[in-house]
């Protein structure tokens, strides 16, 4: 059973889950900080400069953080939430005009049809273990979106 599956948890009408993905490949998640902490070390001695090296470190640290950090998924009637160490999100359901699904998530749109700002405006699900039962408690309020030229 993988982590994420074990942290699945149905409570009345709510679903809650984690997902780690630097938890479930450990030696990619060692190779990439590995190499982040070179590319900051590179940057340190090529600059002379220790703050250019902890701009660059915190900078491939954000980008990477959804990766690395742990996250916590609850849906449940009022709508979605997802908590990082760093963060937290919330949006009810009427926030969302339709849903798009792929292989490990659903990704939850402000917009009836993607387009570019939809992408930085949505939340995505990471569900790669309960992909079909999030699936289905998404569409009890969202509906299916359509692709560009769908």
């Amino acid at each position: 059973m993988s982590e994420t599956q074990a942290d699945v948890q149905h409570n009345g009408g709510v679903m809650e889950w984690r997902v780690w993905p630097a938890r479930n490949n450990r030696p990619l998640s060692a190779s990439v900080a590995v190499l982040i902490v070179v590319i900051s070390a590179v940057v340190v001695l090529s600059y002379e400069s220790a703050w250019y090296g902890v701009m660059v470190f915190v900078a491939l640290f954000a980008a990477t953080a959804v990766y690395y950090l742990p996250t916590n998924y609850r849906i449940d009637k009022d709508g979605v939430r997802l908590r990082t160490p760093l963060t937290t999100t919330a949006r009810s359901w009427e926030a969302f005009a339709a849903y798009f699904g792929d292989e490990t998530g659903v990704f939850l749109s402000p917009y009836s049809k993607l387009n570019w700002i939809a992408y930085r405006r949505g939340i995505y699900l990471r569900c790669p273990d309960n992909l079909a039962e999030v699936r289905a408690y998404v569409e009890q309020f969202v509906a299916p979106g359509k692709l560009r030229g769908g």
